[in-house]
């Protein structure tokens, strides 16, 4: 009587455990795909909030001047490759650029090549050593607020924050200095100007000796006005 009873059920327990096999075969499908979504969606935001960093960093790089004015090296590209930060860094100057990936460093940021070229970035000032183990000491430039005069190819700036006069040279945006400074048609006399750049070292007109002059990366703006105020 059992085994009858049994054998009339058995069809009906086959199809209930072929109901929640389907079940939770569904619902673990569900579950896989809902987590792959998260997680592609994840990589997706992941890799978004690092190009946004990237980005960040390029558009707030500077240039890195070299203690003579001669070289500008540039961060021109980051990106992450194989879970190493890779930059390339351009000279300006030459249009040479080095690829460069980011190593451990106790000190500020520091990244090298294989054929070892090094570029080490601490605060505000940087080195710059390529393969031949010659080195470039590196500032990045400061905003420099003064009083400007220029005539017969000679110029003179006092600075703000002191009573020392000092020339800027006649490298980097010399030249829209001078004409923005032709503008105001003041030859010889003093008006207010801000620039950035950095202090560098340069040779003096007699060529004795090196002096401090400033290498004027960018023109901010000039003011017919006698006083820093």
């Amino acid at each position: 009587m059992a085994s009858e009873r049994m054998r009339t059920l058995l069809p009906y327990v086959s199809i209930g455990i072929g109901i929640l096999v389907y079940v939770l075969y569904y619902y673990s499908t569900q579950n896989w795909k809902q987590a792959q979504s998260d997680y592609e969606r994840q990589q997706i935001e992941a890799s978004q909030s690092k190009k946004r960093a990237d980005k960040k960093y390029l558009d707030e790089a500077k240039p890195w001047i070299s203690s003579d004015g001669n070289k500008i090296y540039k961060i021109v590209s980051r990106k992450e490759k194989n879970g190493l930060t890779w930059i390339k860094l351009t000279e300006l100057n030459e249009i040479i650029t080095y690829n460069l990936r980011q190593v451990e460093s106790a000190n500020g940021e520091k990244y090298s090549s294989n054929a070892g070229n090094i570029f080490w970035i601490k605060g505000d000032e940087a080195i710059f050593e390529n393969s031949e183990k010659k080195t470039d000491n590196l500032k990045s430039p400061q905003v420099y607020k003064g009083l400007y005069s220029y005539m017969a190819d000679a110029n003179s700036f006092k600075l703000c924050d002191g009573d020392q006069r000092i020339s800027i040279s006649m490298l980097g945006d010399n030249i829209k200095i001078e004409q923005e400074y032709s503008k105001i048609n003041r030859s010889g006399e003093d008006v207010y100007l801000e620039i950035e750049g950095a202090m560098i070292k340069k040779m003096s007109l007699e060529g004795t000796k090196k002096i401090n002059a400033i290498y004027p990366y960018q023109f901010l703006k000039i003011e017919d006005r006698k006083d820093c105020k």
